[in-house]
């Protein structure tokens, strides 16, 4: 199972978590590869889609907030 999927489980230790939450900051295909696992558990659990939008201002709060950090 990859690291996207465990994070989503909750099967990750803290200490995994920590490390992944580090490398979150800093690799963008990391975090696409987690958003769209979760749109993919959300379609199968029938939950609905946001729209792409809202998905994108999101990720762009995102980004700004880890600039503002350094």
């Amino acid at each position: 199972m990859n690291e996207a999927s465990r994070l989503l489980d909750g099967e990750l230790t803290a200490a995994e978590l920590t490390t992944l939450l580090e490398r979150l900051k800093h690799d963008a295909a990391l975090r696409d590869e987690i958003a769209t696992h979760q749109l993919i558990r959300d379609g199968l659990a029938g939950l609905p889609a946001l729209d792409a939008g809202y998905t994108l201002r999101i990720l762009a709060r995102l980004r700004q907030a880890g600039m503002d950090e350094r």
